[in-house]
Order: C-alpha cells, then sequence, then structure tokens
C-alpha cells in the first residue's frame, strides 16, 4: 500500500494560546476530551503523520452537556505549521468523535 503524503491545506491562523469550540447540537456532554498537537519540527506539508508525531497538551474530564464546549489549548513555544487533533468521548453512548485542524502558531501567547 503507498502512503499518500500531505497536502498543501490552507492552515488557520492561531495565537500559541487559543480557545477551541467544540459544537455539540445534539447535546451529547462528553466523558473526556484530548487535545494533541504536533511536535515542532514536524512538516504536514512534507511528512506522513504517526501517533509519535503528537503530543497530548490538554485533557478536559467529564463535561455536561451543552451546545459550545470551549476549551482553552497551550500550544506551548510551537510555531510554523501544525495539525491538532482531538479526541471526544461522548458520555451518552459509547461514541467517540475525532477531529482534526491544520493551524499556523504565531508564537504570540
Amino acid at each position: 500500500m503507498k502512503t499518500r503524503m500531505a497536502g498543501l491545506w490552507q492552515a488557520a491562523q492561531r495565537d500559541n494560546r487559543f480557545t477551541m469550540n467544540v459544537y455539540d447540537q445534539a447535546l451529547h456532554g462528553a466523558d473526556y476530551y484530548l487535545v494533541y498537537i504536533t511536535r515542532q519540527g514536524f512538516d504536514p506539508t512534507r511528512q506522513s503523520l504517526r501517533w509519535s508525531d503528537f503530543e497530548l497538551v490538554e485533557e478536559v474530564g467529564r463535561t455536561a452537556p451543552a451546545n459550545n464546549t470551549r476549551i482553552d489549548v497551550d500550544a506551548g513555544t510551537r510555531t510554523g505549521r501544525h495539525i491538532v487533533y482531538t479526541i471526544w468521548q461522548a458520555s451518552h453512548m459509547d461514541q467517540s468523535y475525532y477531529l482534526c485542524s491544520d493551524v499556523t502558531f504565531s508564537g504570540r501567547r
């Protein structure tokens, strides 16, 4: 099987401290959210993504059902292009959701 390299996606510009909004129209709630960001030096435009390229940067425990859950994220000293990957474990059933975002960090805090 041939692995396809990442493309030149348009990345969202973000400061290194940002708020992620998770919209939950069905009011699932969450057992937890896990937010990972690629390590400094990973280049999503030239490298295939591996699990070892991520670092856990934020963990949020149980949250009540709400239309919008806000998660404050600190990307540390990262700069340039990165991938933000979030795992959302819904509370009402054994369902997991996976969110993936292409970002460019400014280095501003």
